[in-house]
């Protein structure tokens, strides 16, 4: 499939489960996504998606590697530091995963009473660190 087709196939799955119309599902995924890209890109730390996962920027710290060149010299190449994206799924999303079963009872954006409540940025770390970046738990906004 090309890019379109792969959009088009995902509306058209989206518009079948939930029964709404095809020009409103395009118009909420495209803005949808393009909040969370603007979020992430303008400095936000995460945006957690309750009962989906987290999606969080992780500074990777500067390094070098050694490598050999082609006159036999061992050479040290310095990586500039940089940020990088991470997505990390919550316990129940892997666990429908792995069993390869989906659970209709949950959606997206909803918070289940027996699920552990999403944190941000939860062990998503820089592999070669040891430094956890952030174990805040998300704030529950109580509707008045």
């Amino acid at each position: 499939m090309r890019p379109h087709e792969y959009k088009s196939h995902f509306i058209s799955a989206v518009v079948k489960r939930s029964g709404i119309c095809r020009a409103t599902v395009e118009l909420v995924l495209q803005a949808t996504f393009d909040e969370a890209r603007f979020q992430l890109a303008e400095g936000a730390e995460c945006v957690p998606i309750e009962s989906f996962g987290t999606f969080a920027v992780v500074d990777v710290p500067a390094r070098s590697y050694r490598c050999r060149g082609k006159d036999g010299q061992v050479r040290v190449k310095p990586i500039p530091a940089k940020r990088r994206l991470k997505f990390s799924p919550t316990r129940n999303l892997r666990r429908e995963v792995e069993q390869q079963q989906y659970d209709p009872s949950r959606s997206a954006f909803t918070h289940h009473p027996q699920d552990p409540h999403i944190r941000t940025r939860k062990n998503m770390k820089y592999k070669g660190s040891n430094k956890n970046l952030l174990l805040q738990p998300v704030k529950e906004v109580n509707a008045p």
